[in-house]
């Protein structure tokens, strides 16, 4: 994986190009190389950091040339040497990069090369021939890729800093904090900059420099093909163990050493299962009694010790506490995912990272699993609803109650949170995006002076809930993860890679029927679980979920800390927030009647964010 930055303009020199790709230097530290080229009254520049993890040597350099093509790429394609085997036996190479054999097969198969690629990529390909620049991203949207627009400027970059640092104008878009506040970050294609857009997973663009003329198309969707699974349970318990295996051992292709990030928890732990006997370290996060007791929560981190035990694994614990959780943490990881993602879990995949980082390149994480085999309590929740509406009258008597239940005091504070959350939203519109986001979606869009209505915060969802809301967090809700997940592991040139992610896997995954993940009797990942239950302890296949976070809501229910966090000169500053309604928030949360913490910190993301402007 590397940093990559371009950009195309009719004058380039009031541009700090030499800052913008160094902002960079974290994803990229081994080495650094740029061009400027103009195609008619236009220039393009090609900026690009490598991290070097296939073919370590200067061969593998980029921008890489060939002909009247040059590229530059973040990420790795898994089948480049299949690919280089079954089309370009008969070309000549001058170095062993999986780099090189995109550009030969864009050479021989022009755009369509993307789609024999199997891997997590963003691609910029500058074809002089035809003076035209083609963006590619891969299909799950694993690497980012933001685009910038305003005027006649034009740019690329896996980070909206190299924008920043190239002196380029950013503007809030004040339109966007409400979907903001709701999510914890900005959905869909638009982040909350009006100049900056993602190009979206499955996309290419193409831009003819001589014109400005721009195409937008997919290569992939996701439901294109993906028929109904006809098989027995049984069927597809082994077939899940075969193409997750194969998915696997495709992310182990790498010049330097691997990791894994080992939760404890069933989807690392599977992981972890098929890198037995190999020279493997596996990093995870421990929390201390203390602080799962005053959050009212789980940790993974006692199993993951057992399992390294059991299997001989080699596994580096990292505490993950209040001692850890401090302002200036938080701040760094703000910093480094500058896409304003207000996600907790990127604090301790902050520590985990920096750790991992001083020994490997490479780490392996078991995002996505949760998103496609119903892992989340969002899915719990709407499966109760409906098994309950079955019950006449129950949402009418029930929700008033539930939505008495004091969130964060008293014992099992995690089950009340959930029962608390299932009242405020039972039977109401949006219902099954309500219990995926995190956090009240009515105290999200309460605090803001003009209220938006749901229909511009919510996709509109069709006859089936389940599958609605599996599309609904493959283009929402995992954008976020993949994002924090890359923000906190480049950030100290750290590439991280999702099996689970195959887009073959995913698609397979997509056909199987709800029964097969989420069944009558709450049986989470019930294929997943069942699938390696010969292989797995029945402390990891039979116990529920435990979250991966710091201890946010204890921090958050200081006033002190609050007083230190949140900007609240920059938040009435943008005249949408009511003030008020923020104090009663506050006071809720400290009090433990309600658990405000995402949008707490929500607000403390988007207000430093305020601040830098």
């Amino acid at each position: 994986m590397c940093g990559i930055v371009g950009f195309i303009s009719k004058d380039l020199s009031k541009l700090r190009l030499k800052e913008s790709l160094d902002s960079l230097h974290h994803r990229g530290p081994d080495f650094g190389n740029s061009f400027q080229e103009w195609v008619g009254n236009r220039c393009l520049f090609f900026g690009h950091r490598r991290l070097s993890i296939i073919d370590l040597s200067d061969d593998g350099n980029q921008p890489m040339h060939e002909d009247s093509h040059s590229i530059i790429f973040n990420g790795e394609v898994y089948n480049f040497q299949e690919l280089k085997e079954s089309f370009l036996s008969h070309e000549e190479f001058h170095s062993k990069s999986d780099t090189e054999v995109v550009l030969k097969l864009y050479h021989k198969f022009g755009l369509d090369f993307v789609k024999y690629l199997k891997g997590d990529f963003a691609i910029a390909i500058f074809d002089r021939k035809i003076g035209k620049l083609f963006l590619v991203r891969d299909r799950l949207g694993v690497k980012p890729l933001y685009l910038y627009e305003s005027g006649d400027d034009f740019a690329f970059a896996s980070e909206i800093k190299a924008f920043k640092e190239a002196g380029l104008k950013l503007t809030i878009r004040p339109d966007g904090l409400g979907k903001f506040l709701v999510y914890k970050y900005s959905p869909g294609q638009y982040t909350l900059y009006r100049e900056v857009r993602r190009l979206s997973p499955a996309t290419t663009l193409e831009i003819d420099l001589h014109s400005g003329k721009q195409e937008e198309s997919k290569y992939w969707n996701l439901r294109d093909g993906c028929d109904p699974f006809r098989g027995s349970f049984d069927d597809a318990k082994f077939e899940l163990r075969e193409r997750l295996g194969a998915a696997i051992k495709s992310r182990l292709i790498a010049d330097v050493p691997i990791a894994n990030y080992l939760s404890g928890g069933l989807d690392s732990s599977i992981i972890a299962f098929h890198l037995r006997g190999e020279e493997f370290t596996h990093y995870c996060a421990i929390k201390n009694e203390e602080d799962l007791r005053a959050e009212g929560t789980t940790s993974d981190g006692a199993f993951a010790k057992q399992l390294a035990d059991d299997w001989g694994l080699n596994l580096e614990t990292i505490p993950i506490g209040l001692d850890q959780l401090t302002p200036e943490l938080i701040q760094r990881s703000i910093q480094a995912c500058d896409d304003l993602i207000a996600d907790g879990s990127i604090i301790p995949a902050m520590l985990i990272a920096e750790r991992a980082a001083q020994k490997h390149r490479v780490v392996l994480s078991g995002m996505g699993a949760d998103e496609l085999f119903l892992g989340y309590n969002g899915h719990f929740l709407l499966k109760l609803t409906q098994m309950a509406s079955a019950v006449p009258g129950f949402k009418g008597i029930a929700s008033p109650l539930l939505q008495k239940v004091k969130a964060g005091k008293g014992p099992f504070k995690a089950y009340r949170r959930y029962l608390q959350k299932w009242g405020n939203n039972i039977g109401k519109d949006y219902q099954a995006a309500r219990f995926s986001v995190v956090g009240d979606v009515d105290s999200a869009i309460g605090l803001l002076k003009n209220k938006p209505e749901l229909d511009q915060i919510f996709p509109s969802f069709g006859a089936d809930d389940f599958d609605s809301l599996f599309d609904f967090e493959m283009e929402n809700f995992l954008v976020k993860n993949l994002h924090y997940l890359d923000g906190s592991s480049m950030a100290f040139g750290l590439e991280s890679r999702v099996p689970y992610l195959d887009h073959e896997f995913v698609s397979f995954a997509a056909s199987l029927p709800v029964e097969f993940k989420l069944d009558n009797q709450l049986r989470s990942k019930k294929i997943l679980k069942a699938a390696y239950e010969d292989v797995l302890p029945k402390s990891i296949t039979k116990r529920r979920k435990a979250g991966f976070g710091m201890p946010l809501r204890s921090l958050l229910s200081k006033k002190k800390v609050l007083n230190e966090l949140l900007d609240y000169e920059a938040l009435e500053a943008t005249g949408q927030i009511d003030m008020d309604k923020l104090r009663d928030l506050e006071e809720a949360h400290i009090s433990g009647k309600q658990d405000q913490s995402a949008l707490i910190y929500a607000l403390i993301v988007y207000g430093q964010t305020l601040s830098e402007k």
